[in-house]
């Protein structure tokens, strides 16, 4: 019979890395569909995902209040909140 160590030298020196969130990834393609048609964006970017996805959505916005009508505006920013990005 033989004895195990409690602790081994790969237990002190190996350490998962933490899960990085998806808005905290920087340097990526990524892939945003319209939701008004059929169209899908591409676009890379070297900054934090989060932050470019906010500038895409605070333009479709500003856009989008210049050309409906109050409630069609209303229910195009409902429909842009659930759109999900796809990430490469």
């Amino acid at each position: 019979m033989t004895m195990k160590p409690w602790k081994t030298l790969k237990d002190l020196l190996v350490h998962p890395k933490n899960k990085q969130d998806n808005e905290d990834i920087t340097e990526c393609v990524y892939k945003v569909p319209c939701t008004n048609c059929d169209k899908t964006y591409v676009g890379e970017t070297g900054r934090k995902l989060g932050v470019r996805l906010h500038e895409h959505k605070t333009e479709v916005e500003s856009k989008t209040k210049r050309a409906f009508t109050r409630s069609q505006r209303t229910a195009s920013l409902t429909e842009y909140s659930t759109v999900k990005a796809k990430f490469h």
